[in-house]
């Protein structure tokens, strides 16, 4: 029927205005786009307690659910030898009070199916509506009641520094927080960097102090979004965090970083590394409430913003093949905010890769952009912003920044009204103003042996800053004696450790060791016999939870999913692994070694050796310049989830029988594990049929 409909339609309309009329509707012509749709933004209310807390309401009675926000709106503060222990303080409310243990409070949450997490500087809780009241009162005793159990705070300390362990050797990782450093500096909070050593500091005065200071309803917020309505919200929020005594909170300001006066190359070196991160970053002067917020954010999507439609995207990943995604940011913040665009590339066209972040950029600011490309960016932040009002969340965020950046009231009424007004001309003026290439920290971390010449072009005097992993300028090592080479420095490492003599003795070798993973103690037991049988066992609770063997021949691993005999170059790798004291047997198995230098490890001077196995594996070796002992291992390993450099560290060398070997051994990269060597024995007659 409705067919039929639109046939006679078209034949009326061809009689009474003509067919000319009808040819006239082009379809290859892009419809223009209409004003922006008018936006109503739900309700939300708010008022003051007493003692200063601040309540918004955003009722929605959709569904018999509710949550409660409460965040702490305090300036940062320097942390210093100790950074993390704002974040921890936030984390260890949760952990007892002064009326319940850590374990009531879980087991009282999942009772009532809800939800009770703090962070930072805040708490978040939710649950149906009918529990409202019993949230509520555990919420609020975490929040008014905590006591920072000092066995929690352990427990908090060592998860952080195991996830620091997890993110220290990957490339990604280090970009980021090296970019955080260098934007920010020393002295600005923003710019402290978490390192194991400053958690390890953390202590209980700490979170008590910090908490006593800043942890004031005067200078917080209380979000309540679901089935409630505003007498119940007030009579709620005054039953339960009335009693909450205000007080006065210091303030702090700070120097607000500035971009550099010209561009600065800064490089992180990765032995051997195939790829590079690049990140183009600098500080910003723009907070969440300033009127260029709208039309720069329209701007940086242009750029580099989420969608494919980026310049940086199209150039560096459609054009070039250079990477999987090249982006760019741009954060607002009340103190200073940052721009930032990244990539990660392979090492060959690294220096390429930087030129076109800079031509992009440039071409902001020289280039008007289309109105089609900029109407495509519209219609994308158009579409997020009508999505997100879906979710009464977004009204509680909406209300809540207007409250804390004083936005004007209308602003995200008005919002689309404002992002549709944006013009063409209004964004290059943007670019000029935000986009600075030429105030630019250049951040690259990759291999210096393949980029330091080639990146100096890039730096405005012609030089790079070599930094480490944590942003420190790396201090000039030692100069190496001229005829030194990596073979000498083997003879040193050998002759530190016992002698070659006493080496090639070692007939059989056992060795016990612990290690923590996942919260659970397991034991690692390793056999070796001359020439090259091998066996290694990871235990729990004294059940073999794998196994690795090589007879001399044949190789094996099993586990809980079966076991697998090992065939070309697994088979190999484990040959060569299983090799009595194979570094004194590097020329028979047909390894190059070549001496590059001499590098900082752990503020060290140290050897580097370059290591190239027949199958191809490349590694570096750090031998101490002083003490002649080895200190770490560092290889490049490619996976499906991308390149990590797995790096081995020994410490807490021991004699055992005239021979020294290293009784902690660290490992970070794809798996983080210290073993602890609990005993090393030397020719104790191991048989053959432990290797079967």
């Amino acid at each position: 029927m409705k067919n039929k409909i639109s046939v006679l339609f078209i034949l009326l309309l061809t009689l009474f205005v003509g067919n000319e009329a009808v040819a006239q509707l082009d379809r290859s012509v892009r419809p223009e786009a209409g004003p922006a749709p008018e936006i109503t933004i739900g309700e939300h209310q708010s008022f003051t307690l007493d003692n200063g807390l601040k309540v918004i309401v955003v009722e929605n009675h959709k569904i018999p659910r509710i949550s409660f926000q409460l965040s702490v709106d305090v300036d940062p503060v320097m942390e210093k030898d100790a950074v993390g222990y704002v974040s921890m303080t936030g984390s260890l409310l949760r952990s007892g009070t002064q009326n319940k243990t850590k374990q009531e409070i879980d087991e009282q949450i999942d009772f009532i199916g809800g939800n009770l997490s703090t962070y930072g500087n805040g708490i978040y809780a939710s649950s149906l509506t009918k529990h409202s009241d019993e949230l509520l009162e555990l919420m609020s005793d975490v929040l008014i009641n905590p006591i920072f159990p000092e066995d929690e705070l352990e427990k908090n300390k060592k998860r952080t520094i195991s996830g620091l362990a997890a993110s220290k050797t990957r490339p990604s990782s280090i970009a980021s927080r090296v970019a955080q450093r260098i934007r920010y500096g020393d002295n600005h909070p923003y710019g402290e960097i978490q390192t194991e050593e400053k958690v390890e500091n953390i202590t209980r005065d700490h979170c008590v102090s910090y908490y006593n200071t800043y942890y004031k309803p005067n200078t917080s917020y209380l979000v309540i979004v679901g089935d409630i309505n505003l007498k119940e919200a007030r009579e709620k929020a005054e039953n339960h965090f009335g009693s909450w005594e205000k007080g006065e909170v210091p303030s702090h300001e700070y120097e607000v970083p500035e971009a550099p006066e010209k561009t600065k190359v800064v490089l992180v070196h990765q032995d051997g590394a195939v790829q590079s991160v690049i990140n183009v970053t600098y500080p910003l002067k723009l907070t969440p409430a300033h009127e260029d917020v709208i039309p720069v954010r329209l701007t940086n999507d242009i750029l580099g913003g989420g969608v494919f439609s980026g310049r940086l995207m199209q150039n560096l990943r459609e054009d070039k093949g250079y990477t999987y995604g090249a982006r760019s940011s741009i954060s607002t913040d009340e103190l200073v905010g940052y721009f930032n665009a990244s990539a990660e590339v392979g090492t060959d066209v690294t220096p390429d890769a930087v030129n076109q972040f800079l031509i992009e950029m440039r071409r902001m600011r020289d280039e008007k952009v289309s109105e089609e490309h900029l109407n495509l960016v519209k219609n994308v932040r158009t579409g997020s912003f009508a999505r997100s009002l879906e979710r009464p969340q977004t009204i509680a965020s909406f209300a809540l920044n207007a409250e804390r950046y004083n936005l004007p009231k209308d602003y995200y009424a008005n919002y689309l009204k404002n992002l549709n007004a944006v013009s063409v001309n209004q964004v290059q003026e943007m670019a000029e103003k935000y986009i600075l290439p030429q105030h630019s920290y250049i951040l690259v971390v990759g291999d210096k042996e393949k980029l330091m010449e080639e990146l100096k072009e890039y730096s405005a005097d012609g030089k790079i800053l070599l930094v480490d992993d944590y942003g420190n300028p790396v201090e000039e090592a030692t100069e190496m004696d001229a005829d030194l080479t990596a073979e000498k420095v083997y003879d040193r490492y050998f002759e530190a450790i016992g002698g070659k003599e006493k080496l090639e003795n070692i007939r059989d070798m056992k060795q016990e060791a612990t290690t923590s993973m996942s919260g659970m103690t397991l034991n690692i037991v390793t056999y070796k016999k001359a020439p090259n049988k091998f066996k290694m066992e990871m235990l729990m609770n004294g059940n073999v939870m794998s196994k690795q063997v090589f007879d001399g021949e044949k190789g094996s691993i099993s586990g809980p999913q079966g076991s697998q005999e090992l065939q070309g170059d697994q088979l190999k790798q484990m040959k060569y692994q299983a090799t009595m004291n194979q570094e004194l047997k590097y020329d028979e198995l047909g390894v190059e070694t070549s001496l590059k230098g001499i590098e900082k490890v752990n503020g060290k001077d140290a050897y580097k050796v370059e290591v190239n196995t027949p199958n191809g594996n490349k590694s570096f070796d750090y031998f101490d310049t002083e003490t002649g002992l080895k200190l770490q291992t560092k290889t490049t390993v490619q996976t499906p989830q991308g390149e990590f450099t797995q790096v081995q560290t020994f410490a807490d060398y021991k004699e055992v029988d005239g021979i020294k070997f290293p009784f902690i051994i660290s490992t970070s990269g794809m798996q983080n594990l210290t073993m602890d060597i609990q005993s090393i024995e030397i020719n104790k007659g191991i048989e053959d049929s432990v290797f079967e």
